[in-house]
């Protein structure tokens, strides 16, 4: 499940575009996904945006401990060195862990998912427990379709494939997480960069947890990447047609390399965006495939 990871990025991008219509943003993503689940058909074209999607998500949840680690205090002054090596860590890591056979087993997926519950509802009791942050004063909040177009793309890849039950419990956690930050920060802080959630705990009068939150981030975005690892290695498996033989193929290395390239290179925004884009052509593409069916 990579939607922990993916928290502390994409809030801070759709609130950049929708603000406090970000929450609306995630309750239709929800929808959306739970649309794909039951619409998108098997086939070639299907299997390829499937795979396009986990490589972004790949790409970003490489950054999100790279982003994190590096913006540390004790990071100034390297922040560029050190951003670069969490990077290439993280991959090196990902792919190791699944050629070891991390993804071959539920157990390894369970617990991190349990933790992050934990981490977010702590995040969500310490925003509320604590009068919000005076507010920057803006004439208006204006509500854009298109924002909330762009905010509801980025939110739908991080729920796309996740079984009922899931979907609802990962909604409704983006829900509580993006509301609390949104509560403490508000729409502009919030989006003025990707990793804005630090900066909640400060308005809350707990940067003591800063280093706690970096901790949760660099997990989270180690967990992720290496879910995404085992699935980029699978879906490389389909299309070539080469079996389900669990070791990874040069192509499939190709793939992540460039991954590593692109998150070393151009970090997440674009990433987020793109890979929002891709849920959504996937989504249209699972509607149009239905319709001729019937």
């Amino acid at each position: 499940m990579s939607l922990p990871a993916g928290l502390f990025i994409i809030l801070a991008v759709a609130a950049s575009w929708a603000g406090w219509w970000l929450l609306a943003a995630v309750v239709l993503a929800g929808c959306l996904a739970w649309v794909a689940r039951r619409s998108t058909p098997r086939g070639r074209v299907g299997e390829l945006l499937a795979a396009v999607r986990e490589w972004l998500l790949f790409v970003v949840s490489v950054t999100v401990p790279a982003a994190y680690l590096a913006s540390a205090p004790t990071s100034v002054g390297t922040a560029e060195v050190a951003y670069l090596a969490v990077v290439a860590g993280v991959v090196l890591v990902a792919v190791a862990a699944d050629a070891l056979g991390a993804n071959s087993s539920d157990r390894t997926s369970r617990w991190p998912v349990v933790l992050f519950g934990v981490a977010a509802a702590a995040f969500v009791a310490v925003c509320l427990a604590i009068p919000p942050a005076p507010q920057p004063i803006t004439d208006s909040d204006p509500f854009s379709p298109f924002g909330l177009l762009v905010a509801t793309t980025v939110v739908l890849p991080w729920l796309m494939g996740l079984d009922p039950v899931r979907l609802a419990v990962g909604t409704v956690a983006a829900l509580a997480v993006g509301a609390a930050a949104l509560y403490q920060l508000g729409p502009i802080r919030l989006g003025l960069s990707v990793t804005s959630l630090r900066d909640v705990l400060a308005a809350a009068d707990a940067a003591a947890l800063t280093s706690m939150l970096i901790a949760v981030a660099a997990l989270a975005g180690l967990t992720s990447a290496v879910g995404c690892a085992g699935r980029l290695r699978q879906a490389g498996e389909r299309l070539t047609g080469g079996g389900n033989t669990g070791r990874w193929s040069g192509a499939a290395l190709v793939a992540v390399g460039g991954a590593a390239i692109w998150a070393a290179v151009l970090g997440p925004v674009s990433a987020v965006l793109l890979a929002g884009a891709v849920a959504l052509t996937e989504v249209v593409h699972g509607l149009t495939g239905r319709r001729r069916r019937g």
